[in-house]
């Protein structure tokens, strides 16, 4: 499992706010569509951050089943899966990412 260090959550900022990424709904990546969740585009950006199919979002909650990244807590993937699925943009979410997540190194 990789560590979310401030080079790669600045990095996730820059993907989401680059325009590159289409926004998905309910899903990490809609291959058909590719489009993504904000979660989706940690993963196209940093291959290796999920640990397995655990990193999925179930659909029937909506839950994260755990943690695909060290420093990234199980209620901060809810919340932005949340913000994703309410119709919050990219850039909104990658400025609220800026402000509240605080990795470590």
């Amino acid at each position: 499992m990789k560590t979310l260090t401030k080079k790669l959550k600045q990095k996730w900022i820059d993907a989401l706010k680059s325009g590159k990424y289409a926004q998905a709904n309910g899903i990490l990546h809609n291959k058909v569509a590719e489009s993504y969740c904000c979660l989706g585009v940690l993963d196209a950006i940093e291959p290796g951050v999920k640990t397995g199919s655990t990193y999925l979002l179930t659909l029937d909650t909506g839950l994260a089943s755990e943690s695909c990244v060290k420093g990234l807590e199980k209620k901060v993937q809810i919340d932005l899966a949340e913000m994703n699925d309410d119709g919050q943009s990219f850039d909104k979410i990658a400025d609220w990412i800026d402000k509240n997540i605080n990795p470590k190194r």
